[in-house]
């Protein structure tokens, strides 16, 4: 290429009226400025991933945008699946990155020895400032409300951060976290499993499931009408359904709406959304008052965690905890417990789905299962063992659950220090900045993964991907490449019968984040899931109509992958099942 074109551009500029050529300059000039800071940009990021790679404690590299505040939102805006991809590879390996965003920097860890020590780094706590942004513009609590988890640095720790000075009360993060563990992984964990157990067979009862063959047009819809209101009913009651019918179906449609309410768009620009939102809102808090009416200590159940008003011993305490809390009333609590709902459902129906999903269809895998089934259970039936101790002692259906959470969970987790840079070994995490881990990547790591030589791609469902047995050296989750490379031990075992592991998978396997802040419901999940895949393999015949899966991507980035197209199928009980 000649100078020619640019000189004859010049000397067109140099002839136009003096206001045009003013014009001319003032789109010009930032433009050219933008180039170039684009270019240099994009120099310095391949410069850090290749020479500069080998510095320590260094800020990770910076996606390169041309708009320096807006950053990749348009990137994003078009496919944030897509951006994910960029961000999180960097010539076919897992890496770390910063990417700018209307302004704001996001710092997307994604190389498995930094996520590793980003889980083990005692300095970091929950994104606070993530859960305030969620709690007024996704969640809908006043901004009065969310001020008072911005300004909790105490952390999510039962003991406050010495730095920290916020009043017990207003310690919201922990209490938070620690009502969820005790009635999701603590005591109240065993009391809801068999609350739901107990649920789920009477749900498929009343939707007129027989020895007869029935018809449905969706199994994903199917699952969101039984396994749904089970759920729900495990942590908040019989009563809050009786008195709104609609809640369950409710809040399935507050999914479809919620992305987008993340953009933090006004109310004036979604109003029916708003509305909609406080209607769900509007149910919790007349729930309320009848609760409070007419519940009487008398009624907890004899395991001290569930009865029939509240539902649930974490259900009492977040009324009697959170509403202590400065700003909090019941409205503020209404919309704090519509995301509680959410996550009750949101992820947990479609993947248990997804688990049930790949026995049924995979006639051969659903032969395995009944078989392991039948030599677990005995005499008894599904109905009279701890869906927990199930998973443990099925491995194949300990695989089936993990291979589900890796093949269909993209969803991010968030960290934060509030008080101190973190050293991450390569990296450093500002002090006050937002870190994020995405599952998918990691989920997708085809150097890390066993394919078996390609056999059983990444993308692709394996049932047995987490099953090592000792008489193969090739079996397992983990490539055996990388295992050698990196040196990964092995677990020794005195019996040669294969087993269910996902030792080594730390900073891979991450459908619930880590550390501290790692999903609290991932037991109680687990056991839902295995309950239900092992209820229809052993008690229901499934046929579904079409052969094939089509995922949806609008909830990427949220938790479980959806359906893009109705799944449907026909179902009956087994002969002989009572």
């Amino acid at each position: 290429m000649t100078a020619a074109p640019f000189l004859a551009l010049w000397v067109s500029l140099m002839n136009l009226p003096p206001v045009a050529f003013n014009i001319a300059m003032a789109i010009l000039i930032p433009l050219a400025i933008a180039i170039v800071k684009f270019v240099v940009d994009v120099l310095f990021y391949h410069y850090q991933h290749t020479i500069g790679s080998a510095s320590k404690a260094q800020l990770p590299p910076k996606f390169p945008s041309f708009f320096p505040f807006f950053g990749a939102i348009f990137q994003l805006a078009l496919s944030h699946k897509s951006l994910t991809q960029q961000v999180a590879w960097y010539r076919g390996k897992l890496t770390s990155g910063r990417i700018v965003i209307m302004g704001f920097t996001y710092y997307i860890f994604q190389d498995r020895e930094t996520v590793i020590k980003l889980f083990k780094h005692k300095a970091l706590a929950s994104a606070i400032d993530m859960y305030e942004y969620s709690n007024t513009n996704i969640l809908g609590c006043s901004k009065e409300s969310s001020k008072v988890y911005r300004a909790d640095t105490s952390g999510p720790f039962p003991q406050a951060h010495p730095k920290s000075n916020v009043l017990p009360h207003n310690r919201v993060d922990s209490i938070t976290h620690s009502l969820a563990f005790r009635g999701f992984t603590g005591p109240g964990m065993q009391p809801a499993t068999r609350r739901f157990a107990r649920d789920v067979p009477l749900r498929l009862v009343s939707l007129g499931i027989s020895t007869e063959w029935k018809e449905f047009e969706d199994f994903a819809q199917f699952f969101r009408e039984s396994i749904g209101p089970s759920s729900i009913q495990c942590i908040f009651g019989p009563t809050l359904l009786r008195l709104h019918p609609t809640f369950v179906e409710n809040i399935f449609k507050f999914d479809k709406i919620m992305p987008q309410f993340t953009p933090g768009f006004p109310k004036f620009m979604l109003p029916e959304q708003h509305r909609f939102r406080d209607s769900i809102a509007e149910q919790l808090k007349s729930w309320y008052k009848y609760a409070r009416e007419h519940f009487d200590p008398s009624m907890i159940d004899a395991d001290g965690d569930g009865d029939p008003i509240w539902g649930s011993g974490m259900i009492r305490n977040r009324q009697e905890h959170l509403l202590k809390a400065d700003k909090h009333d019941d409205d503020v609590l209404a919309h704090l417990d519509l995301g509680l709902a959410w996550a009750t459902i949101g992820n947990l129906v479609i993947s248990c789905m997804f688990g049930a999903y790949h026995i049924l269809q995979d006639k051969a895998l659903l032969k395995r299962v009944r078989h392991e089934l039948q030599e677990y259970l005995g005499e008894r039936t599904i109905h009279e063992v701890d869906p927990h101790q199930l998973g443990r002692d099925v491995p194949l259906l300990a695989s089936v659950y993990a291979e589900t959470m890796r093949v269909h969970i993209k969803i991010y987790s968030a960290y934060s220090s509030p008080h101190e840079d973190v050293n991450l070994g390569k990296y450093t995490l500002p002090k006050g900045a937002l870190a994020l881990v995405n599952s998918w990547p990691s989920h997708m790591d085809k150097s890390f993964w066993n394919t078996k030589n390609g056999k059983y791609p990444v993308e692709t469902f394996w049932a047995d991907r987490f099953i090592i047995d000792p008489a193969d050296p090739e079996s397992g989750p983990i490539n055996p490449e990388y295992r050698k490379s990196f040196n990964i031990p092995e677990k020794k075992r005195d019996d040669m019968a294969p087993y269910f592991s996902l030792d080594g998978c730390e900073g891979a396997w991450v459908p619930y984040g880590g550390g501290f802040s790692m999903c609290p419901g991932r037991f109680i999940a687990k056991a839902f899931m295995i309950f239900s895949a092992s209820l229809f393999a052993s008690e229901y015949e499934v046929d579904f109509h079409t052969d094939t899966l089509e995922i949806s991507d609008y909830r990427y980035g949220m938790g479980v992958d959806d359906v893009a197209n109705p799944i449907p199928f026909r179902i009956r009980k087994r002969a002989g099942v009572v």
